[in-house]
């Protein structure tokens, strides 16, 4: 069966060596080099694609499997139309959501930014460098850890933002703790156990932080875990 995966993520890379174990022709599209050097041994696809694009290359699959980030709705909704259109199996790969309390939970990073105006004390920012630039109105105070390569490297550059770390994942518990250690408000979204977002809430919760949670956006239509994934392509 040829297979199509819409990833870049540690799960979906996950899914990938096993379905190329099982026998699958697959092939794997994600939107960073970064997300490239996380996969091995299979085709790989690298460029963000827009929503025509995404038309055209699904034709060449039977099955389309949506393992893109819980937050990157638009590319859910790109390729779950682009699979609609020609008829084409979709399956998306829904990482689980951490049970939290006592977080305030904002839409997105402006309103994060609009809530942490009226705050005094220091910030950390877990939510990558693609919505950084929503924090520059409290920057003087954001410390933000982001990934270090080179195109994140130069997006960050002249940012108004008081504190960029560049630094690789996985993080752990103490590694959060060292880092968030002088800050008061941590900004991070529910990426799931895979995302790490546990070892962030337990390492800002051990510290007296508030937190505050970025939601996840509606995509519509739920999806299945990777064990169900697993089960439902597994060749006997």
């Amino acid at each position: 069966m040829k297979i199509a995966v819409f990833s870049g993520t540690s799960d979906g890379r996950e899914l990938c060596g096993f379905l190329a174990a099982n026998g699958h022709d697959v092939s794997v599209y994600v939107a960073t080099e970064y997300g490239a050097s996380l996969m091995s041994g299979i085709t790989v696809h690298v460029g963000r694609l827009n929503a025509a694009e995404m038309a055209v290359a699904v034709l060449s699959y039977d099955v389309v499997i949506d393992a893109t980030h819980p937050y990157a709705a638009e590319a859910t909704r790109n390729i779950r139309a682009a699979c609609e259109k020609a008829n084409i199996k979709y399956l998306r790969l829904a990482r689980e959501e951490t049970e939290y309390e006592g977080c305030i939970s904002v839409l997105d990073a402006g309103a994060a930014a609009e809530y942490l105006k009226n705050t005094s004390g220091r910030i950390f920012v877990t939510t990558g460098s693609k919505e950084l630039a929503a924090f520059e109105p409290v920057g003087d105070r954001v410390t933000a850890r982001v990934l270090d390569t080179a195109a994140v490297r130069e997006k960050c550059a002249g940012m108004a933002i008081d504190c960029i770390m560049y630094k690789m994942p996985p993080y752990s518990y103490e590694d959060n703790l060292k880092d968030f250690k002088s800050s008061g408000y941590l900004v991070t979204k529910d990426s799931g156990t895979a995302g790490g977002t546990s070892e962030k809430l337990s390492a800002a919760k051990a510290l007296g932080m508030t937190v505050v949670m970025i939601e996840r956006p509606d995509t519509g239509r739920g999806g299945y875990s990777l064990a169900e994934l697993k089960t439902m392509l597994k060749k006997d």
